[in-house]
């Protein structure tokens, strides 16, 4: 799976049978892996490269029973698995958390759309590609749009993210981020945010 043994996971938590959101970079931005998991699935993931730096999204006002179990979970396996909450020291498995719309605000410095629309999902793509992240170029999108298909309501969402998997995204970033671009990025409480140089 891993051509180097660094990697860069950003993990998003949502609900059902695979509630694991995974998206999984290398050190050259390149995106390796996207995947939805469950437990076994990301604990296997997890245990394959020798240095992992490990980013869960999280949502400071999210007050649901579901998200905080599944968060509960996880934090327990990176335990076991011998995982380290971020600190300044160099840890070759290290995980912390951060926020994803706020992460995607800070690197676009502009109005976020919502993430529930179009739009929304395009520009994160587009703040993720200009990072340089070796993902789907977003605009591709639009060369794919005729007066055909639109007429006949077919529009080529495959090519896009998904909002989970943007969040997910966005998170391997800044676990990227705080290895390789150590000035970029600031801690904020219990969440890692990235910044301009």
């Amino acid at each position: 799976m891993m051509t180097s043994n660094s990697a860069f996971i950003g993990v998003h938590l949502s609900y059902g049978h695979k509630p694991f959101t995974l998206a999984l970079l290398d050190g050259d931005l390149d995106l390796i892996m996207r995947a939805n998991c469950d437990i076994k699935d990301v604990s296997a993931i997890l245990s394959e490269p020798n240095s992992v730096t490990v980013c869960l999204t999280a949502n400071s006002k999210s007050k649901s029973t579901k998200s905080a179990n599944t968060n509960s979970i996880f934090s327990e396996q990176l335990e076991k698995m011998s995982f380290r909450s971020y600190s300044a020291k160099k840890e070759t498995r290290q995980w912390f958390k951060a926020n994803a719309d706020e992460s995607f605000s800070a690197l676009l410095q502009k109005k976020l759309l919502s993430r529930r629309t179009l739009e929304g999902r395009i520009q994160r793509a587009l703040v993720l590609y200009d990072q340089g992240l070796q993902i789907n170029d977003p605009m591709e999108f639009f060369e794919e749009i005729t007066r055909y298909k639109l007429m006949q309501g077919i529009l080529p969402l495959e090519n896009l993210y998904t909002s989970n998997e943007l969040d997910a995204l966005v998170a391997a970033y800044v676990a990227w981020t705080t290895v390789n671009k150590p000035g970029q990025f600031v801690i904020m409480g219990e969440f890692i945010l990235p910044s301009q140089e």
